[in-house]
């Protein structure tokens, strides 16, 4: 990484901690429930209550109140918001304009198959009705120079066109403009006078690849107009409760202020996961583990990422058919999560999920529906306590669940037990499949990573998993049950700036052109650090480029060491190029893409104490029947009153208030000295 203008860590730490309030707040909204941490550089508070899908804000306002604070306090927040108004199509109406002669480019896309050797291919339905799509007259060349001047009176007469259909919200993107923004620019003043809303590529990805960045700029449009009303009525409902700065995770690992994410919120498509996988990493390294796979449980979903060191980031992700090209923590998502329904398919087999139970009704065992779950599945074989329950304050009801996995029982023609062991089977096939498609399907061992699981669910299924991918073990972090709230707590500031150069004009990098790109992008970024509220002294910023040889479709991205020596900037290139594809051509002509900047603005991060160290057998609260291959007598143990140093065999639960953890015959869980347990075999 190269840093511009290093600054004393310590220096930093001080000024943002002399600005620190009271108390920081963690807030996850899940599929079913939502958790929520708080830590004011010496306590730390948790809480986890039920989702309300019908307003996300009453169960955020639940969440603060269950923490009980009593003083200021700012809070960053994983938005569900633009992620649900994308999969659900329910976004704004967005017009699109583009240069004369690409009117259909958003419909038309790319001629990429999801699916080889599919006859039938679908394409999902896209974020813009292509009669609300539009032209204007301009042009320009490869180089940013104009060929064809705008028509200002034709842009005009197409936006007076749009806000007489109704539509308030344009996502403009012409040809090249991301080497020469002025027609956007102009188009976005004409329709800003007009009353629209304008949302340019140039703004929000000057990149190359049009589709991609066509279809970036639209998916910022349509999920714009909601995720701003979302932020404004959480502002308004925190407020009289404390709220100082209320932040919002981005799907980059960072946290932004609530206006950035309001004008990009394209970059808040993973928000929630990203704080998952960031707590991850972080408990990976305080035990000193390098190489980690994320897996994250829910309610509805199961997300899986990689670490390698530091969680992957990808620049290119699709949601649901639709391309979004923006920085974000390369995660893949299934719908597997504790509420995910087990069902008998039209060909007689056991299918479990993607559909969930969600909050309301949710699983059969909390009373209120009536559908078979994981979660009832784990009831049923005794895995989930009643009484140790979200600390006993959510009544659960194991007849219910009983009689749910009953019906998938008699489908099945088998006994209760091996009907509930099939749902759990069933899922584990997908969360395997899941962790194998970031690890082995990108050329990774599996076996040299350990998994770290958190999330309500994770820590009934982990070591099942670990033992069909052959891992080492399992991570099971302090608090796991919430562990993407506490995420919230340890992501940076992080902003990402990008500009796409140029068309190469000769063989070696243009060392002159490339200073000149960082200088606009570090430009850039001073403005952004100053509107946050920081001044650029305070932030780390590294630089990196993307590079390909001559011919290549695709980029690698690289970090810059150097800009005076063209060797120096191409030798990491040349090197993660043999690492990632098995060869390098040191010869071959390189040509330089595109040039990123990210600051990162460095947060104080709540810090465990160390638990005393015993030799002793921990005392289990009871003993129990649990189900795994045949019914076991197992010990359950109160994770709160285990120390360091102290082992345990299973068959084991480990309960904690928010979440459940299954130690299987033949396994040994260890304490660790920060509070994690470690689960190998015996």
């Amino acid at each position: 990484m190269s840093r511009i203008d290093p600054q004393s860590p310590s220096s930093r730490r001080a000024r943002i901690l002399s600005r620190m309030p009271r108390w920081h707040v963690g807030i996850d909204i899940g599929g079913t429930f939502t958790d929520a941490c708080a830590w004011n550089g010496r306590d730390y508070r948790r809480a986890k209550v039920p989702t309300t899908p019908d307003d996300f804000v009453r169960g955020v306002l639940t969440a603060i109140d269950a923490l009980d604070l009593k003083e200021a306090f700012d809070l960053t927040a994983g938005s569900t918001i633009a992620t649900n108004a994308l999969l659900e199509r329910r976004g704004a109406r967005v017009a699109f304009i583009a240069t004369d002669g690409f009117r259909d480019l958003p419909i038309i896309g790319r001629q990429n198959r999801p699916d080889l050797y599919a006859l039938h291919v679908r394409k999902p339905a896209p974020l813009v009705d292509p009669d609300d799509c539009f032209t204007v007259v301009e042009r320009l060349d490869p180089d940013g120079n104009v060929v064809t001047a705008l028509d200002a009176a034709q842009s005009e007469a197409v936006l007076r066109s749009i806000r007489d259909r109704g539509i308030d919200t344009v996502a403009v993107c012409l040809l090249y403009s991301y080497l020469n923004p002025s027609h956007e620019d102009a188009v976005a003043e004409q329709a800003e006078a007009l009353g629209l809303t304008p949302h340019c590529s140039s703004r929000i990805l000057p990149e190359f690849r049009e589709f991609e960045r066509a279809a970036t700029t639209i998916a910022n449009a349509y999920v714009a107009p909601r995720t701003a009303a979302y932020f404004h009525r959480l502002a308004d409902a925190l407020r009289p409760r404390g709220a100082g700065n209320i932040r919002v995770m981005l799907s980059n690992g960072g946290q932004a202020s609530t206006r950035y994410a309001a004008r990009q919120p394209v970059r808040t498509i993973l928000s929630g996961p990203a704080g998952g996988a960031i707590a991850a990493a972080h408990a990976a390294r305080e035990l000193g583990i390098a190489r980690a796979l994320t897996y994250d449980m829910g309610g509805t979903s199961t997300d899986v990422a990689l670490c390698d060191g530091q969680v992957e980031l990808t620049h290119d992700t699709v949601l649901d058919g639709w391309p979004i090209r923006v920085p974000m923590l390369a995660i893949h998502t299934i719908g597997a999560g504790g509420g995910s329904i087990a069902s008998i398919d039209a060909a007689g087999a056991l299918a479990v999920g993607p559909q969930s139970a969600g909050a309301d009704p949710g699983p059969a065992c909390y009373g209120r529906g009536d559908q078979p779950t994981i979660t009832d599945a784990h009831c049923v074989l005794g895995r989930i306590r009643p009484r140790h329950f979200l600390g006993g304050r959510m009544p659960i009801d194991v007849a219910r669940s009983e009689a749910a996995v009953g019906r998938i029982a008699a489908a099945l023609r088998c006994d209760l037990p091996s009907a509930a062991r099939a749902i759990i089977a069933v899922a584990n096939a997908s969360m395997e499949l899941a962790l194998k498609v970031v690890s082995a399907h990108q050329g990774h061992e599996p076996s040299d990573f350990w998994l770290v699981a958190f999330g309500g669910a994770a820590g009934l299924h982990a070591c099942d998993l670990a033992d069909a991918l052959g891992l080492p073990g399992v991570i099971i972090p302090p608090d796991h049950g919430i562990l993407s709230a506490t995420g919230m707590l340890l992501a940076d500031r992080i902003q990402d700036f990008s500009l796409t150069l140029p068309r190469p004009t000769a063989d070696a990098p243009d060392l002159r052109m490339l200073q000149s790109a960082f200088g606009a992008l570090m430009d850039e970024a001073a403005d952004a650090l100053f509107r946050d509220g920081h001044d650029l002294d305070e932030a780390d910023c590294v630089r990196s480029i993307d590079l390909r040889y001559r011919g290549q479709s695709w980029e690698l991205t690289v970090p810059v060491e150097s800009l005076t020596d063209a060797r120096r900037l191409l030798a990491p290139f040349h090197e993660l190029h043999a690492l990632r594809y098995g060869t390098s051509e040191t010869s071959a002509p390189v040509e330089t893409v595109t040039a990123r900047v990210r600051t990162i603005v460095q947060v104080p991060k709540p810090r465990r104490s160390e638990r005393p160290a015993v030799n002793d057998t921990p005392e289990p609260l009871e003993r129990a029947e649990i189900w795994f291959d045949r019914p076991q007598s197992s010990a359950v143990f109160d994770r709160a009153a285990l120390h360091a140093g102290q082992t345990l065999g299973g068959p084991a639960l480990v309960v904690e208030p928010h979440a459940t953890t299954v130690i299987p015959p033949g396994w040994t869980a260890r304490v660790e000295p920060f509070g994690h347990l470690r689960i190998f075999r015996t």
